[in-house]
């Protein structure tokens, strides 16, 4: 059987501060990444996919076979097109793909583990996530090509080859190492602090100069018996599991639309949220005026807010209202939601989907000292 061609694709580094310091970010824990699966021997050949050479030069040349290849018109990028024309262009038999930022906290010992499974499939897909795929591994990687126009991203990439290409589909056991993406500056921040993060991680986010005090209130409060937690977004219930039995806190959680990109309910206009109905009935001061009340600490993924709101700003404004500065962020709806978290009297943090899965979970155990929580 052939051997697994990688595909590691890294986003480009953007003109705005913000986007260059999470761009950094990304390539230091892709090249860590990188340097992971190789070790495991399984891997014949690595494609690095991006928009320039920027921070990557070293990895040509290393391992088995490592090629850049830099996007044509990074300006008219489409992933499931891309994707689609690296697999054609270099005969790709069986892939494994992966995002910049997925998984940094798996070992080459994870990865030989993912590597070996994968082996045993002759056809089929095996992702860490089913409805919101970090990285999968397809086979034939061909099967790619026939679903194009569905692949805007690759988060519904193992939806889309399984349910409409009848691929069989294999999800890797559910842990934070496999699950946690940083998608946003507030991922990296929690990723920093876990045990298991590789030190170039560490010192990338450092030199990105985020203010890491809200991820540190909220683990405090994961250590403190009694505490009040919201947790409202995407939340799995593997995640809320988890805090149920290793934490002596009270919460509330509420989880909604979860898969909302792999259904293509966003891209229909369909996504609706309870507590972004609340947050429009009553303003966004009284919104957090009464989280206060109910919690001492919350974790909101606003990205179903956005899509509810029929707004989504590109990465500059999510990147700001993540890490609370509204003076950065152009949508008014958005700045003003974070004006008032911004002055909400308790620990707070906004993000997307990871904050309130395996974000969660790795605060969790950051907070324990466990590097590997069992989950469900």
């Amino acid at each position: 059987m052939s051997k697994t061609v990688l595909v590691l694709m890294v986003g480009p580094l953007g003109v705005h501060p913000l986007e260059q310091q999470m761009g950094r970010v990304l390539r230091a824990a892709a090249r860590e990444t990188l340097r992971r699966i190789m070790a495991t021997g399984r891997i014949d050949r690595v494609i690095v996919a991006a928009p320039d050479p920027a921070g990557l030069e070293p990895l040509e040349g290393e391992g088995p076979d490592v090629r850049l290849d830099v996007d044509p018109d990074p300006r008219g990028f489409v992933f499931g097109t891309r994707l689609a024309d690296l697999i054609d262009r270099h005969r790709i038999p069986r892939l494994l793909y992966i995002g910049a930022g997925a998984s940094p906290l798996m070992s080459t010992t994870d990865w030989a583990e993912v590597l070996a499974a994968f082996a045993e499939i002759g056809e089929g897909v095996l992702t860490n996530n089913l409805y919101s795929s970090d990285w999968i591994a397809v086979a034939p990687a061909a099967a790619v090509l026939r679903h194009v126009h569905r692949l805007p991203t690759d988060n519904a990439m193992a939806w889309v080859l399984h349910r409409e290409g009848g691929l069989p589909a294999r999800v890797w056991p559910c842990s934070t190492a496999s699950l946690l993406d940083l998608d946003t500056p507030v991922d990296a921040l929690i990723a920093a602090q876990h045990p298991l993060a590789p030190e170039a991680l560490r010192e990338a986010v450092v030199e990105a100069g985020w203010d890491a005090s809200a991820v540190r209130r909220l683990q405090e409060l994961l250590r403190t018996p009694g505490s009040r937690l919201v947790i409202a977004g995407r939340v799995p219930s593997w995640a809320w599991a988890a805090l149920e039995r290793h934490a002596q806190v009270w919460t509330r959680v509420f989880s909604e639309e979860r898969g909302m990109q792999a259904s293509a309910r966003m891209l229909r206009g369909e996504v609706r949220s309870l507590v972004y109905a609340y947050l429009q009935a009553v303003g966004p001061e009284h919104f957090f005026q009464t989280l206060a009340e109910l919690a001492d600490g919350a974790l909101l993924d606003i990205r179903v807010w956005m899509a509810a709101a029929g707004r989504w700003p590109d990465p500059v404004d999510r990147y700001a209202a993540d890490l609370r500065m509204p003076g950065a962020i152009r949508d008014p709806v958005i700045r003003a939601w974070v004006e008032a978290a911004a002055r909400a009297p308790l620990a707070l943090l906004l993000g997307g989907h990871t904050l309130v899965s395996a974000g969660l979970v790795a605060m969790l155990e950051a907070a324990m000292g466990i590097p590997r929580l069992p989950l469900a």
